[in-house]
């Protein structure tokens, strides 16, 4: 079965629901047991009930949670409340006092500041590589390294980890891997098929993809998703049932809007390379992206996310470019129906150390191509690139 027809069909069963085909959302906070033996029996763990307090599982959300683990070709999925919710969920979940990880040096800004913060605090000690480094990690194991955490491709510099060599080590080695595969969505990229426990989802971005809900999704192997179900029930992160349907709506046109974000992004990309005020593109569908060939060996597709730095022209000339964009909003996050545009380095405000280390400047800009026609777009990105030359030149 093709993956848009299982995200249409799969786990609705429209009968067990008197023919409704859109799956109804399930107002309820528990769920009632029908008699005393029913309930004695689930308490000693001799007959299990698939919903009985929404903290653990509603019926809305776990339709969700079924297509996404299907998609992924995991084992089980839970959906929390936000991307970071699932992000700390796996942490959480795998990580304790006197434990190190290694993450990818160009992770997400919030995973990065809980890691240096909240985790630290609680005794686990974090080393940031390279992505270039991911090929052979064996230099910066130690012996309490208990977690790799990856973001293929970033969301900033868009570099890419070696998938297939880290899962490798860390299989050989007895450590948890986990990634942050929102850019890439379960469609494009399979982190499990390439030896990875875990895949983590910002599903507010591409899988919602309408601007309007907070989800986070964690799917993984049986074994991986064992610790992180039992810690998903005590953290209470759960989802909400009128999100699920919200999210299940978007899951359905999620193949036909990747398609038009893929294909408006690389077009916008390529006139970027050409144009005379564009130093650089970060793109890892483009051929002139260093890591073009292994992103292409292990994902299947590419999404709207990419960013480009401008020839320097002055602070200036840079507020007069983004202040003179008509149909690219200012803001964070990204995957919705809308074009955005921020400048990468205001991620980084403060930090002048790691932005020297990612060779971050004040030129560079992320954009999030959305599903406006993309010859809107491009008119709307030369006029402000043109205010920008302008701006910029000496009088």
């Amino acid at each position: 079965m093709h993956e848009s027809t299982a995200i249409a069909h799969l786990f609705e069963e429209p009968q067990e629901q008197h023919g409704a085909v859109n799956p109804p959302v399930y107002h309820a906070s528990l769920f009632a047991f029908p008699d005393y033996e029913t309930w004695k029996a689930h308490v000693a763990g001799q007959q299990s009930r698939p919903y009985v307090y929404h903290r653990g599982s509603n019926p809305t959300v776990r339709i969700l949670e079924e297509k996404i683990a299907h998609l992924e070709h995991g084992a089980d999925c839970v959906a929390t409340a936000s991307g970071m919710a699932a992000i700390n969920l796996v942490l959480s979940a795998l990580l304790q006092t006197g434990d190190h990880v290694l993450c990818v040096d160009t992770v997400y800004g919030p995973t990065r500041s809980a890691l240096q913060s909240l985790y630290r605090r609680f005794g686990v000690e974090t080393t940031f590589f390279p992505a270039e480094a991911s090929q052979d990690l064996r230099p910066y194991l130690q012996d309490n390294t208990r977690l790799i955490f990856l973001e293929s491709p970033s969301s900033g510099l868009f570099q890419i980890q070696d998938l297939r060599a880290v899962a490798a080590l860390a299989r050989e080695r007895g450590i948890w891997t986990a990634i942050d595969n929102t850019w890439a969505t379960p469609l494009y990229q399979k982190p499990l098929n390439l030896g990875l426990d875990l895949s983590v989802h910002s599903g507010t971005k591409y899988i919602a993809g309408h601007s309007d809900l907070l989800l986070g999704l964690v799917v993984g192997t049986q074994e991986a998703m064992r610790p992180v179900r039992r810690v998903y029930t005590l953290l209470g992160a759960s989802l909400a049932p009128d999100d699920a349907y919200l999210a299940l709506r978007g899951l359905r046109s999620l193949p036909i809007r990747l398609r038009q974000h893929e294909t408006s992004a690389l077009r916008i990309a390529r006139w970027l390379q050409e144009h005379p005020e564009v130093v650089e593109v970060l793109h890892p569908g483009l051929e002139s992206h260093p890591h073009h060939a292994l992103h292409r060996s292990q994902c299947m597709g590419d999404s709207g996310l990419f960013s480009f730095r401008l020839r320097p022209r002055g602070e200036a000339a840079r507020a007069a470019f983004v202040n003179s964009l008509r149909l690219f909003h200012l803001g964070y996050s990204w995957g919705g129906f809308e074009s955005l545009l921020s400048p990468l380095a205001f991620s980084y405000y403060g930090n002048h150390e790691l932005r020297r280390q990612l060779g971050l400047t004040d030129d560079h800009y992320r954009v999030s191509i959305g599903l406006e026609d993309p010859e809107d777009l491009l008119q709307d990105l030369a006029q402000a690139l043109e205010i920008y030359r302008r701006s910029g030149e000496a009088p």
